[in-house]
């Protein structure tokens, strides 16, 4: 039986009788982690520390470092597959409070709530299980064809075991999110299309879903800076450089359709919206030039003094009209979205050539 309410507010761990698919382990791990005794950052905070002990493990068991003797840069990875998880992780909240937030505009335009924000929450179980096989078989794959730049150079057979395990699961929790946020546009552009309570004068519930977009964009960015501070090899050498290149900018590109795209079919809503509204104040102002013509033409001063005041207030309000946004965001989330996009380039200019200056 659907439903045509949701409790705006809901608990953002995903339950109820709406699911039309299996949860995938990402999910799982996501409630397991909440299920835990304690704050879930512990959870997190443990988890970075055997990632970077099973990071490290590699450089151990094939002799390059005594045990106990860490890698920076594995460090470095050991504490990105953890935040990139706990990243994913709040992209769920992020999601359903997003939801929550949308739910007044999107008035009776569903007739599942409650299956839809299960959709925009919960990744299906057999894609991210496919996408995580993948990610498994392309990171050996990817050492074979640059093992200088994949830092493998000395790993022994058995050192090889850690690593792949290491950087396989990040690999497959960071194409869990971007097939989430894929997953998200079209959902998201979906529940656009169906909102039935378009104001233009409430902006704050049509924004809702810019603060999703914006965060999963982020996090698409926030891998790539990751991987060129800790993988400096990419910039040694043309040849790592034309391959890594598509890569950063390909990503930065899916980071902006991630954040933009969904947001388009919203903006041509309020886009028409607005031009209703103003046309209908448009059609006012035609009627009343007419009468104060008709009154002037009469000599009826105190109606066209009258008529002044009211084609002044009328003005007034074209004015106000004119000036509301039609881009479902606010200034804040374009301001600090734009800046986040330059960081790649700005860090790929100090590596590439400030680095070479200094030696």
């Amino acid at each position: 039986m659907t439903t045509d309410t949701i409790v705006v507010g809901a608990t953002d761990r995903p339950g109820g009788s709406a699911r039309p698919y299996p949860p995938s382990w990402l999910d799982r791990a996501y409630d397991g982690l909440e299920g835990l005794p304690g704050p879930t950052w512990l959870a997190y905070l443990v988890l970075a520390v055997v990632s970077v002990l099973l990071a490290n493990s590699a450089v151990w068991l094939s002799g390059l470092r005594p045990i106990g003797d860490v890698e920076p840069a594995q460090v470095g990875w050991g504490v990105a597959t953890a935040v990139l998880l706990a990243a994913s992780h709040r992209l769920r909240v992020v999601a359903g409070a997003a939801f929550d937030a949308f739910r007044p505009a999107l008035g009776t335009g569903i007739a599942d709530p409650e299956r839809a924000r299960y959709e925009i929450t919960v990744m299906p179980a057999r894609p991210i299980l496919i996408l995580t096989v993948f990610s498994f078989i392309i990171t050996p794959l990817y050492y074979v064809v640059d093992p200088v730049a994949s830092q493998v150079v000395g790993l022994t057979p058995l050192g090889f075991v850690p690593r792949i395990i290491s950087e396989g699961a990040t690999s497959a929790i960071l194409v869990g999110v971007l097939y989430q946020a894929i997953r998200q546009m079209r959902i998201v552009s979906r529940l656009h299309d169906a909102a039935d309570r378009i104001d233009p004068f409430r902006p704050a519930p049509l924004y809702a879903f810019s603060r999703l977009t914006s965060q999963a964009g982020l996090v698409l960015i926030g891998f790539n800076v990751l991987g060129m501070v800790l993988n400096p090899a990419m910039f040694e050498s043309s040849a790592a450089l034309t391959i890594f290149a598509p890569w950063l900018i390909g990503f930065t590109l899916v980071a902006v359709a991630v954040f933009a795209v969904p947001l388009l079919g919203m903006h041509r809503r309020l886009e028409d919206e607005k031009d209703r509204v103003e046309g209908a104040a448009d059609g006012r102002m035609r009627d009343l030039l007419g009468e104060l013509n008709e009154a002037i033409d009469a000599r009826a001063t105190d109606r066209v003094e009258a008529l002044d005041r009211t084609i002044s207030a009328l003005r007034h309000e074209l004015e106000i009209l004119a000036k509301l946004p039609t881009w479902p965001w606010s200034t804040g989330t374009i301001r600090g979205f734009g800046s986040a996009l330059f960081l790649p380039l700005v860090l790929f200019l100090i590596q590439r050539y400030l680095g070479g200056l200094l030696g």
